[in-house]
């Protein structure tokens, strides 16, 4: 069955996308052999006055390359052959001598936006659904198909970077305000209005066929001198027609390529400050810019191609394209149970996460009743969801008729009793065993037999707090990560009793609410947080022995992590991390492993992190440069400090979290590798270009990391003993 198809209306030329057996389209040889076969006919037949590229799809134009092309290339060369050929046909789509409009509903990533932006003029849907992104710098990799050249040329180098560099998918509102698309339209006139801007710019549109909406009458642009523009003829791909729309590309230009340099200056300076080396793609894209606006565009798109070969074999992509599958596999409900529906969801307790899960629940669609001791203090759930949506008002991500909807689905009381017609309440208050079993009882009470109760803990076994339930086959934990709006990650505790269909609904919530899931088992800390508190502690003993605070941030995040562990210790609260370590405790005492008694001092004295701004870096000082506080050496020894080598705090930090993933594997708290390096990349900001600590195990080599931890246990003591489960693959000879 074909990719592509194609039908003639009054002249115009109607390209319908609809993939075989696919949610969705995906960029794949059968489609740009289809899509070079059409460029063949359009470019000769004469009775076509325009064409409309436009998907069958329910919520997909087209959403990226298929990920098995990337993974394909195994030759030299094959990654350029790739782009220069996607260069080839998408250059020929903008040479073509009759105006091209994508019409765009639904998911428009990578090549598919470079498609997009390869056409004259741009229509998408103001549809929650309509997300366009070049995320290729998420994959190690550069767009490959003209986007670093056509993406600036059309919105401007300092608009066009911040979104290469992030891989950031923009809704349709905000991408129409910074001039990604040209119109907005409701999904039911998406066609019409194409086929009326088709007609227009043909200079072929009939009185009848013309969109109700289309208000502005006005004559097209005057693009006669256009081309004598400093920098324009050069940069643009699409100024060769008199059909683009690209007023505001022009100004973003004029000036020539001199006015371009600071903010392409700027952007390597952040670069090297944010990447650390670590990454090559960034760097790669910034060049691709660069390179095009000096040279022109098409030596700028063969530079690009080159780029993208060269970053194709490298091993960062390839570990970053298995993340990406990983992650895919985490959107996905690892339970074989058909899960409840769910439509409302109750939320108990209204600080920083109860809000922020209410929050995040009312933007995904679900109606939110949230509950705490008075209706001031539920208020507080009002007041964090007004503020999220406000700031995509702001953006022009939202409008605020949609924002006022959106609230009118958050109920607020002081009631247990409004829970009872609820299938699922998530309870947020705080980490105390007795407050999370005082809550539990109060809404058992009132909750309906099947309902589900959900705890958000990071560290108190489900089993634990399920203990009076009257139904603890109905208890479940759901470990959503700070901050909630931005944490990708939930974990799904499983606790001893808990039914499949329970797990299965929990997992399902959580997808709906745009999260990955790993399920988990029950034990103090489950994964996440069982594996971040060894990195903490070694923190605190490296500290102990004489090692400065930022040496020893500065050690963990050139192995690639976003903030090292003191930083964390202060985000995350210092009297939170206490308390985690007390719930750890008996997990690592039971190894004859020892925890740094500072934490606990610091907690004792009123020291919190950046909440009450007392922590391990000075918050009230004015300079951008972030300082020590220094008082704090004073509970770690005293203030006189010593040079310990990166190295030796990079392994010893990495090394004792890496050997307490293989634990939890071993222990039964995940089920496989892959969960493991799914839950540290999202949970807890592993390295993603290193696959997570599994697959850096089999990178590194596992007899190489054996006699690490061994050197280790008889240098720095029992905490690095080896886990079981690595010895036995060292002496079954697997690499």
């Amino acid at each position: 069955m074909s990719i592509l198809n194609l039908s003639v209306e009054n002249r115009i030329a109607i390209l319908s996308i609809n993939q075989p057996g696919s949610a969705t389209n995906r960029i794949s040889k059968n489609m740009m052999a289809e899509f070079k076969a059409f460029l063949e006919d359009a470019e000769h037949d004469e009775a076509i006055q325009a064409v409309i590229l436009y998907s069958k799809k329910e919520d997909s134009f087209i959403a990226g390359a298929d990920i098995r092309l990337f993974l394909g290339f195994q030759e030299s060369g094959d990654a350029l052959a790739f782009s220069r050929e996607g260069n080839r046909l998408l250059s020929r789509l903008n040479a073509l001598p009759v105006p091209v409009i994508a019409a765009i509903h639904g998911a428009a990533h990578g090549g598919g936006l470079e498609v997009a932006l390869a056409c004259h003029h741009r229509i998408a849907t103001d549809h929650q659904s309509t997300r366009l992104s070049l995320p290729e710098v998420t994959l190690g990799l550069c767009p490959a198909a003209g986007g670093t050249q056509r993406l600036p040329a059309l919105i401007g180098i300092p608009k066009a970077l911040p979104l290469m560099l992030s891989g950031r998918a923009v809704t349709a509102r905000e991408a129409h305000s910074i001039g990604l698309v040209d119109e907005l339209v409701p999904e039911n006139g998406l066609l019409q209005a194409a086929r009326v801007m088709a007609g227009k710019l043909a200079g072929h549109v009939s009185t009848r066929e013309r969109f109700r909406n289309l208000a502005n009458k006005a004559p097209l642009p005057d693009f006669s001198g256009l081309s004598d523009l400093p920098g324009f003829s050069n940069m643009t791909g699409v100024a060769r027609t008199p059909f683009s729309l690209l007023g505001k590309a022009a100004r973003t230009i004029r000036g020539g390529v001199a006015s371009m340099q600071p903010a392409l200056l700027q952007a390597e300076r952040e670069l090297k400050l944010q990447t650390r080396g670590l990454y090559p793609a960034p760097e790669a894209i910034v060049a691709c810019v660069k390179y095009g606006v000096r040279n022109g565009l098409e030596a700028g798109l063969d530079f690009e191609s080159q780029m993208f070969e060269e970053l194709a074999g490298t091993p960062e992509s390839r570990e970053l394209l298995h993340a990406f599958l990983a992650r895919h596999s985490a959107r996905r409900n690892p339970s074989r149970q058909e899960p409840r529906p769910v439509h409302r969801i109750g939320v108990l307790g209204t600080g920083l996460m109860g809000s922020a899960i209410a929050s995040l629940s009312l933007r995904k669609g679900f109606g939110v009743t949230v509950r705490d001791r008075d209706y001031t203090s539920a208020g507080r759930a009002k007041q964090a969801a007004w503020q999220n949506l406000q700031g995509l008002v702001e953006r022009k991500a939202m409008l605020p008729f949609e924002r006022d909807r959106i609230l009118s689905d958050l109920r607020l009381t002081d009631k247990y009793a409004d829970f009872a017609d609820l299938p699922l309440v998530i309870e947020a208050v705080v980490e105390d065993v007795s407050v999370k079993h005082a809550v539990l009882r109060e809404a058992e009470s009132v909750m309906r037999s099947d309902a589900i109760f959900a705890t958000n803990t990071s560290a108190i076994p489900i089993s634990e707090i399920a203990k009076p339930a009257k139904h603890p086959e109905r208890v479940i934990g759901m470990h959503y990560f700070s901050p909630a709006q931005k944490m990708p990650l939930v974990e799904i505790i499983r606790g001893e009793k808990t039914d499949e269909e329970v797990v299965a609904t929990a997992c399902d919530v959580a997808i709906r609410q745009g999260k990955h899931v790993i399920v988990v088992g029950d034990a103090p800390g489950f994964y996440v947080t069982r594996i971040v508190v060894p990195m903490i502690n070694e923190a605190m003993l490296l500290i102990s022995e004489g090692a400065d605070i930022r040496i020893v941030d500065a050690a963990v995040k050139n192995f690639g992590f976003p903030v090292g562990p003191v930083t964390l210790t202060d985000e995350v609260g210092i009297d939170v991390v206490s308390h985690v370590f007390e719930e750890m405790n008996p997990v690592f005492k039971k190894r004859g492993g020892r925890f740094s008694q500072s934490i606990h001092r610091l907690h004792e004295n009123g020291y919190a992190g950046r909440k009450n701004r007392r922590g391990f870096y000075d918050y009230d000082s004015q300079r951008n440069r972030k300082l020590i506080n220094n008082e704090i050496y004073t509970y770690f020894g005293d203030k006189k400090r010593r040079d310990v080598p990166l190295d030796d705090i990079t392994e010893r930090i990495t090394l004792v979290m890496v050997n307490e993933a293989l634990l939890c594997l071993q222990d039964g708290i995940i089920d496989q590798p892959r969960t493991g390096d799914i839950g540290a990349m999202l949970g807890m900001g592993f390295p993603a270009f290193r696959g997570g600590p599994f697959r850096w195990v089999d990178a590194t080599g596992a007899k190489t990391v054996w006699d690490r931890l061994q050197y280790r246990q008889k240098l720095n003591g029992v905490r690095f003993k080896p886990a079981a489960i690595l010895g036995d693959h060292v002496k079954s000879g697997k690499p």
